[in-house]
């Protein structure tokens, strides 16, 4: 039992006595909220998707972390973009969906744009690569055979067109000559018949024959799933006259795109006679890389003026010059050949931990090509580099003397025409125990007014601040509310407001920050002036062998004295 009386303005006398007890409970702190994670894609969406209107269709975005990251959709101008009715949906999940819809509904800035999501939480943010979104609106098609003319023992191509407006998403899949003999792609063919890759047809050595069999190609939509047969049949159409002509050709510049480990075709077509003779070769200085070389180590083929590649490599970038000759004359077929593989993007390493001051470097490993962009990204935003952050290369970045800001999600990312990947590292302070930046100061006041008890803390991770008021959880009541926010630097800052305070409100409160780098604490007694109270304790627990302190949790001012009874017998009873 605590006896306290009142008199005069004394000065408060506080008694803390020690007791031998033993305990039945304790407390822990949970874990989840200092076991933070910076957000990373666990599925992130494609470089391109395209789909029919009559369809629709979903980019799905997925992101961990902890806390959980939340997901959003971003447009070109990185503006936020939201569910438009009939048009657009952003689901609870993250995925972005397009349904069905008329073709007069077709909007180019939803249906034909470009997107990115985004993953945050409170370490930071990463961005998706670019996604780039196509809606065709259907429209049917038919392919068409063309009828090539040519002399007797000349080499013919037939090709097969297609309407421009289906042209990106239709391939020639195979050929009929009629009645039922079917030709499909293959590097060398059969001798007379050759398709190609690129869907043409090439005949060889063309005879009067020939020229009265007919030939259908057949399609496929890749989007509808299709297949489609020429209505129309085309056939060689023969030149009887015997006059000399020099090599004609119908397109001089060719451009192909190809991936490394792709097998190439290349044929050399021209209208002559006599027959002409055909040369390949390259603009290369190394003689590794000469045509020669390619022929001499059998990575290259010609065959009756057909150039045949059987896996592109880095180094076939560039021009390729057929030239046909004959006595009549010379003409020359100029190939733009670009080469890519697949980019990919590393940041190493994924997580570092470093101290306030000290020097943090990430380097971006990066695969495929070409890689005409290396863009680096801090928690969304482009990368700003100046005195201490530098770029040492476009795959290597150095901060030095690192602060709290510098904390968060770094990403690189490359682009090309084609595509674009990223990759993205978290950077952690090492940690610093709690500090008090600001403490409240002890308050002697009257009753009525309000009153706020402020704290702010720093510390890595950011600390937490918890209250007590005379070693005990902070009472509950309408007049008391506690507040705290963390700042953009980290910073924890806590109030503790009482309106219309009371005498019972007085005593001796303290802020905690807490975090996994340590505590530190403050208290101060707020002083209301009114008549000895003294709050109820609950029921306290110790360990045995432990010293064990408490603290009278009293109020009312000015106290003249205190003192405390255990069974009825004032203590100290001993020293």
């Amino acid at each position: 039992m605590t006896w306290i009386s009142a008199a005069g303005r004394k000065s408060l006398y506080s008694l803390i006595f020690i007791l031998t007890l033993y305990v039945s409970a304790n407390t822990t702190e949970t874990s989840n909220y200092f076991d933070m994670q910076g957000p990373s894609f666990s599925l992130e969406p494609p470089s391109r998707i395209e789909f029919l209107n009559t369809v629709g269709n979903t980019a799905h975005c997925i992101a961990h972390g902890n806390p959980v990251p939340i997901v959003q959709w971003l447009d070109k101008e990185n503006n936020p973009i939201t569910s438009i009715s009939k048009v657009q949906h952003i689901f609870t999940n993250g995925s972005l969906h397009f349904p069905p819809f008329a073709a007069e509904e077709f909007r180019q800035d939803v249906h034909w744009a470009i997107y990115r999501c985004t993953a945050s939480n409170t370490v930071g943010t990463i961005i998706s690569r670019d996604v780039i979104v196509k809606a065709v609106v259907y429209q049917h098609y038919e392919p068409e055979v063309q009828n090539p003319g040519g002399f007797v023992g000349s080499n013919i191509l037939i090709k097969c067109n297609i309407p421009s407006f289906v042209k990106e998403y239709v391939t020639v899949t195979s050929w009929l000559q009629e009645p039922n003999f079917n030709i499909y792609p293959s590097l060398e063919g059969d001798g007379k018949n050759h398709m190609l890759p690129t869907g043409e047809l090439l005949l060889y050595n063309i005879t009067k024959n020939d020229s009265q069999k007919i030939y259908r190609c057949r399609t496929h939509h890749k989007l509808t799933q299709d297949s489609k047969v020429s209505s129309n049949a085309g056939k060689i159409q023969l030149t009887e006259m015997r006059e000399l002509v020099p090599p004609i050709m119908n397109d001089k510049t060719m451009s192909i795109l190809a991936r490394v480990g792709d097998p190439l075709v290349l044929a050399c077509v021209a209208y002559a006679n006599p027959k002409p003779t055909y040369r390949w070769h390259t603009t290369r200085s190394s003689n590794e890389e000469s045509m020669q070389h390619m022929l001499a180590t059998g990575r290259a083929k010609i065959k009756d003026g057909t150039l045949i590649l059987s896996a592109v490599t880095k180094t076939d970038d560039g021009l390729f010059y057929c030239t046909v000759t004959n006595s009549e004359g010379s003409e020359t077929l100029e190939v733009k050949l670009s080469v890519s593989s697949p980019l990919g993007a590393s940041v190493q390493p994924r997580i570092q931990t470093v101290n306030l001051g000290h020097t943090a470097d990430l380097i971006c490993s990066t695969s495929g090509f070409p890689k005409q962009q290396v863009l680096w990204f801090k928690d969304g935003k482009p990368l700003r580099s100046g005195a201490r952050v530098r770029l040492l290369s476009k795959e290597h970045i150095r901060i030095t003397s690192v602060v709290k800001e510098d904390k968060g999600m770094y990403q690189c990312m490359i682009k090309n025409d084609l595509e674009s990947s990223q990759s993205s590292a978290e950077l952690r302070l090492g940690e610093v125990a709690p500090q008090l930046l600001y403490k409240f100061i002890e308050q002697t006041m009257q009753p009525g007014p309000s009153v706020s008890l402020k704290c702010s803390a720093s510390g890595n991770p950011t600390p937490k601040i918890v209250w007590n008021l005379d070693g005990f959880a902070l009472p509950n009541n309408d007049r008391l509310m506690i507040g705290q926010y963390v700042t953009t630097f980290g910073d924890v800052i806590s109030h503790v407001n009482i309106s219309a305070v009371k005498s019972e409100d007085g005593g001796d409160y303290e802020c905690k920050a807490i975090s996994r780098a340590g505590e530190v604490s403050h208290s101060a007694r707020l002083n209301i002036y009114g008549m000895p109270y003294i709050r109820h304790m609950p029921k306290i627990s110790a360990v045995a062998g432990k010293m064990f302190a408490l603290k009278c949790p009293i109020a009312g001012y000015p106290i003249e004295s205190v003192f405390i009874e255990k069974d009825g017998i004032r203590l100290p009873i001993n020293m």
